[in-house]
Formats: structure tokens, sequence, C-alpha cells
């Protein structure tokens, strides 16, 4: 079996069914541990800054520090998991990214800080590009839409940390017990996992590779995956500004107190779960293209309609048709990204993840922007935009020959 996407096609085993079966389950796995561990920083992050007694500019300074580090390490990301594979990839920066959490713990100063989340982020990378790609290598081995389902399981991934967390804080565990453990956990339920995923040779490209007898440029483009890219971008946008700001708009611009403020959000990531579990069926069904519009539309229309009402029922209400209606639309724009001609599974994802990075990074700070000149309901309304803008682009996701 030819497997592969355009010049950098490969000849591979076609792995049996059984195989398919258990990476499937080890990639789930995988999402569900960076999930975890991302989510155990999230939730002692202000027990940290307590420590190094940093003041909100330097939070701010280690949060650049991050998204700097993340967007390094999709470069790294997709030249590694080009040359070995991702599956090696996987067994190698798993484990590594579980120790970077507890490496935090020797940040003495807002420098060291810095230097030992923008690490932490740039394994994070490398680990999203890598099971992102093997995601799409099981989709395509199989001929079945699974990666919305296999994101859904970060999801969960991200509510059980933050569980942890929660009660790590109510209990008054250290930072060294909980990261310490943590790291220990997924280290270990990573590396044997590993075990499970499809051999290497499945999306290893360690040489250029040629498309109708001439060298593929690595540097280039298609102009399919430029439209994938800016989808991605548009609806990565669109959740990270609600992962921000619906909390903050329901306590300040609807007048909910702070339980139904935090309510609202939980409302909105379980939206998003439950979508990512619903989205692989409906691909099943309709194809990709019906899912993605009709699911930005939802999304688009949903919370418009809320912020027109300005009232709190209404703002929930909204708030889970967004969050189910954009949860499968990223996962989307990964799968087809994988298919289009000309360029390796793992440089597409990457390419298409760095817009996608960069929309989660542009779309709170856009917002804060507009919502400091005009109020945060017109704030909102910018994702309203995006989303229903990407909606027109639903065709990109059409499968080609």
């Amino acid at each position: 079996m030819t497997f592969g996407a355009g010049g950098d096609a490969a000849v591979a085993t076609v792995p049996t069914s059984s195989a398919s079966r258990a990476a499937l389950w080890s990639v789930r796995l995988t999402f569900f541990l960076t999930g975890a561990l991302f989510a155990t920083w999230a939730a002692r992050i202000p027990t940290l800054k307590d420590e190094l007694g940093l003041d909100d500019a330097g939070l701010a300074a280690a949060f650049a520090g991050l998204n700097i580090g993340a967007v390094l390490g999709l470069q790294a990301g997709k030249l590694v998991t080009l040359r070995f594979g991702s599956r090696t990839t996987l067994q190698v920066a798993m484990p590594l990214f579980a120790v970077s959490l507890s490496s935090l713990l020797l940040a003495r100063s807002l420098l060291g800080l810095i230097v030992a989340v923008g690490a932490f982020a740039v394994l994070n990378s490398v680990v999203d590009i890598a099971m992102n790609a093997h995601g799409v290598a099981i989709e395509q081995v199989t001929g079945r839409p699974l990666l919305s389902g296999i994101h859904a399981c970060h999801s969960l991934g991200v509510i059980g940390g933050s569980l942890v967390g929660a009660g790590a804080e109510y209990v008054g565990a250290t930072l060294a017990s909980h990261f310490v453990g943590v790291s220990v956990l997924v280290a270990a339920a990573g590396t044997i996992g590993a075990r499970r995923l499809l051999p290497s040779s499945i999306d290893r490209r360690p040489t250029i590779g040629t498309q109708n007898g001439r060298p593929t440029h690595t540097w280039r483009w298609p102009a399919r995956l430029i439209v994938l890219g800016a989808l991605a971008f548009c609806v990565a946008l669109a959740e990270g500004s609600a992962n921000d700001w619906v909390a903050v708009y329901l306590r300040d611009e609807t007048g909910a107190d702070t339980t139904v403020a935090a309510l609202g959000f939980a409302l909105f990531a379980g939206a998003m779960f439950v979508g990512r579990l619903a989205g692989d069926r409906l691909v099943t069904r309709f194809g990709p293209v019906l899912p993605f519009a009709a699911g930005t539309m939802a999304a688009g229309l949903g919370l418009g309609a809320a912020l027109l009402i300005g009232e709190t029922i209404p703002a929930l209400v909204g708030l889970v048709l967004f969050g189910a209606g954009i949860s499968f639309t990223l996962p989307l724009t990964f799968a087809a990204s994988g298919a289009v001609p000309g360029i390796s599974t793992a440089r597409a994802i990457a390419n298409v993840s760095i817009l996608g990075y960069l929309g989660f990074f542009t779309g709170p700070v856009l917002i804060g922007l507009v919502a400091h000149a005009h109020g945060l309901t017109a704030g909102l309304a910018v994702p309203v935009l995006i989303v229903l803008l990407a909606a027109m682009g639903a065709g990109a996701l059409r499968p080609r020959r």
C-alpha cells in the first residue's frame, strides 16, 4: 500500500485491524495525558505565582515564554516527526514532556520560570504534532473519521487534570508532591501506551520526496493548505476567546454571580467535549463539509443571539451552542490537511497548527482591545463574525482524489 500525502509518499505495510484498534486507544491515551499535564500546570499557576513572588507583569512574561516555546516546538515537532516518525517521536518526547512539568519546580526566579515553561511548551508542541500526525495516520489506515473523538480525550484530560489540581489546592498539597506525582504517572502511562502505536514507518519521511518526477519544495504551501490554515486560525481564535472571556462576560455584562459565571465556563467546556464525541459520527454520515458549516453557523448564530439579548440564561444557552458548534472544527482542519497532495502529513499539520496557535494567541488579546474601546459585548462579537466567516470556507474540507 502506498501511504502518505502527495510527494512524500512512502511504501508501508497495512496494519491489521487489531493493531489499528490498539493504536487508536494508545493515541487516545496520549491525548488524555497531554490534556491532564497542561491542566495540572494551569490549575496551580496562582500557587506558583505566590511562591515565586511574581506580580501580574511577571506572570505575563512567563506566559509570553510559554507562547514562544509553543511556536518553536511546532517547528521542532515537524522536523523530528518527519525524520523519525510519529511513534518514535512520542516514545521519546512524551516522557520528557511529563518530566518537564516537574522541572518547573527548579525555577527560583522569573527568568528561570520563563526558561522552564518555554521548555515545557516546546515539548508540548512536539508531542502535539506527533500525536495529531499519528491520529491522521490511523484515520487513513482505517478509512474512518476518528480525529474529533481523539481530541475529545484531550478535553477529558483537561477536565481530569483540573479536578485533581483543584483537589490538590483544597487539601494543601505542595507543588512538589503534586507535580512529581503527576509526572511519574504520566511518564509511565505514556511509555507503556506508546508500545501499541503504529510503526514509525507509517509516516516517517526522512528525505525530500518527489511528485510527478520533480522534487517537492518543503517551504511551499499548497493553496488548499493555506485555506485550511485560515479556517484553523478562525476556529482556534473563537475557542481561545471563549476560554478566556466567557466567565468575565457572564459576570460583568449579564450580571451573573461568580458561581454562575464559573458554571458558564463549565457548560462551554462540557459542550466542547460532547461535541467532539459526536463529531466523527457526523462526518461519517454527512462528510466533513456539512458538519463544519453547520457547526460554525450554529456557534455564530447561537452566541450572536445571546449577545443581542444580553441576559444570563440566553447567554448560557448561547455558550452551549457555541462550544458544541466549534468543538470538532479544528480536528477537521487537521484531518483535511493530512490529505493535501504534495506535502507530508506531519509538515501539513505543523503548518496548520502554527496558524491555529496564532488564532489562540490573537483572539483573547483582540477581544480585550475591542472590549476596552466598545465594551465586552462588542468584543465577543468578533469571534461570532469570525466563525460565520469560517463557515463560508467549509468547501475546502471536501475530500479530493
